[in-house]
């Protein structure tokens, strides 16, 4: 029998256990991913990884999204999950997971493997951290973090601001550039550092409190209002992502909007138009959903 190396990861207080055969001497990509290392004492998320031919799957017949220079499949096989990552044509790996994303297993292709590539490389660590987040009341929105303390903060939504004292959540990739996370849990609504996360303000500690959500928009003038908890549900809703390819983590969407404008303030902020919010389209995906999926020749 194979020996295989258990390594944790864990996410926005959601750990996973990577289970490797020694034959995959996978390493840490450089950049933030490592720092999110742990020891797997107790992963709630169980991924073993094996060498095989992730082409064996054939076709999935779901949904195709460009992330960078990787080709993202997301399909569905009764309640399971099957997501494929390829590149240059080739596919590097294929995932099972069942539906809630507690147990799954990548296979990756003999190239994909002997290069060191980590298992879990972005798009696919972002999959499951979303799906697992909104499973635990939680949502990923488009929107940036403004500093009040070390204890609590204000979450403003909507794409990064082109200028002023924002910290701006994220990198390039599966959720764009500018997110931020929010999950709940019994000392209450907090944000919560991600690999994803380009910068965090200095002092903050990871799940800090979340004292107030911002709605802001481009306004002539400068302005605010406290939003009641229906028209904050549907404000946050609308700077959500929220893949459409599956029926279920809409409406867990939903409702974790409806719980979080129920117990936290949620105000619109006009801000005035030579200091408007930058669009940046580039990097940032449709609010309410995925950019659309992109034909791949």
């Amino acid at each position: 029998m194979a020996r295989t190396w258990l390594r944790g990861l864990s996410i926005a207080g959601i750990q996973l256990g990577i289970e490797v055969p020694d034959t995959v001497a996978w390493q840490w990509p450089k950049g933030p991913i490592a720092g999110f290392a742990c020891l797997p004492r107790a992963p709630e998320v169980h991924v073993g990884v094996r060498v095989g031919d992730p082409d064996a799957a054939g076709e999935l017949g779901g949904e195709r999204y460009s992330v960078g220079s990787a080709v993202f499949e997301v399909a569905r096989r009764g309640n399971d999950w099957l997501l494929a990552v390829s590149r240059s044509g080739r596919r590097e790996l294929l995932a099972l997971f069942d539906a809630g994303f507690r147990v799954g297993e990548i296979v990756m292709s003999t190239a994909s493997a002997a290069s060191g590539r980590f298992p879990l490389a972005s798009p696919l660590d972002e999959w499951i951290v979303l799906n697992r987040a909104v499973a635990r009341g939680g949502l990923c929105l488009i929107g940036a973090v403004r500093g009040h303390d070390a204890r609590s903060t204000r979450v403003e939504l909507g794409p990064a601001p082109a200028s002023g004292p924002a910290t701006a959540l994220g990198t390039s990739g599966l959720f764009g550039r500018y997110t931020v996370l929010l999950r709940e849990d019994e000392a209450g609504l907090r944000v919560f550092r991600t690999p994803w996360t380009r910068s965090w303000p200095a002092g903050f500690v990871d799940g800090v409190g979340v004292q107030e959500i911002a709605l802001a928009e481009p306004s002539p003038l400068p302005f605010r209002e406290v939003l009641d908890p229906a028209e904050a549900a549907d404000g946050i809703v609308a700077h959500a992502v929220v893949p459409f390819c599956d029926h279920d983590l809409v409406e867990g969407v939903l409702r974790n909007a409806r719980r979080v404008a129920s117990r936290v303030r949620t105000v619109r902020v006009g801000r005035p138009v030579d200091g408007a919010l930058s669009t940046d389209a580039g990097h940032a995906p449709l609010p309410h959903g995925f950019a659309p999926p992109r034909a791949v020749i």
